[in-house]
């Protein structure tokens, strides 16, 4: 009986995603379009970061070495996460269900937000050693705290508004979401989908 249930259950619900104008693989399909879109962006964020940096450690002094120092570091990291996230949204995936969908399009919110909060500590925790390079007698100790701090900050920043903007453009698409989830509702006989 349970099983009879759930597949006229899951009839019903993909018969209808047919009708709705957002579907859960509208949805899916928007999620996922946004996420290769940020992801690309960070990996190009980082390439140039590497390109860059790359470049100019070679002929810099002082804290600016450092900083290209520091650039190379955080944007390996950078370039190493991207290319698993682009490798994962790239993978043929199974046909998205409506559970499926709200728990991707709320774990990857929950994830931004975690994201800014650590952001926020990166700006923080790069000020710090630019301010503690100041205190430093050691000149290559200060360039280090300065030229570390500064890349930090710089790197921080940018992660601060790649997160927050893609926050606020995930969040632009609950309305949709929950468009779609009003249009189901359980009575005491079952499952009333409202077309």
């Amino acid at each position: 009986m349970k099983r009879l249930f759930s597949t006229l259950l899951v009839f019903l619900v993909n018969t209808f995603c047919v009708f709705a104008q957002n579907s859960p693989q509208d949805l899916f399909s928007k999620q996922i379009k946004l996420q290769k879109v940020s992801t690309w962006t960070l990996a190009g964020w980082s390439v140039a970061n590497l390109a860059v940096s790359g470049i100019g450690i070679g002929s810099a002094q002082g804290s600016t070495k450092y900083f290209h120092e520091m650039n190379l570091y955080w944007n390996a990291v950078n370039a190493g996460i991207a290319g698993l996230g682009l490798v994962h949204l790239y993978k043929k995936r199974d046909a998205p269900t409506l559970s499926s969908v709200v728990r991707e399009h709320y774990g990857l919110q929950n994830s931004l937000l975690l994201n800014s909060g650590l952001d926020v500590a990166y700006v923080t925790s790069g000020l710090w050693l630019m301010d503690k390079s100041k205190t430093e007698s050691d000149p290559k100790r200060h360039d280090r705290f300065r030229g570390f701090g500064q890349a930090i900050v710089v790197q921080g920043g940018f992660l601060l508004l790649f997160d927050v903007t893609n926050l606020l453009i995930h969040r632009s698409q609950n309305p949709k979401l929950h468009q779609l989830l009003d249009k189901v509702a359980f009575n005491s006989t079952g499952v009333i989908i409202k077309f």
